[in-house]
């Protein structure tokens, strides 16, 4: 399965790739979510109040999940103007 991912970012692909939200998961704090931009970042609130739908499980995954929401946040979905991309790895630059 892999590590669990800490950090997850939402771009929206209007005309160029734009950061519009970030969620962060540690075991100690759990799940947390910054919103860039209010308008675009909608969909990365909805993830975070009402979960993430992880259609091969027929559920949504909600972020008192942790690790799971995390993961699934990452599940491969038809989406034609987000992305959602795996930053974990600028965690271990700091």
């Amino acid at each position: 399965m892999g590590p669990t991912p800490t950090r997850v970012t939402l771009y929206a692909r209007a005309t160029e790739a734009e950061r519009v939200a970030e969620f962060r998961w540690s075991p100690e704090s759990g799940v947390s979510l910054t919103v860039f931009d209010p308008e675009w970042g909608a969909l990365a609130r909805d993830y975070y109040e009402n979960g993430v739908p992880l259609i091969r499980e027929n559920r949504r995954v909600p972020a008192g999940e942790g690790a799971a929401f995390m993961r699934a946040l990452l599940e491969r979905r038809n989406m034609s103007y987000y992305s959602l991309v795996d930053e974990s790895q600028r965690d271990n630059l700091n």
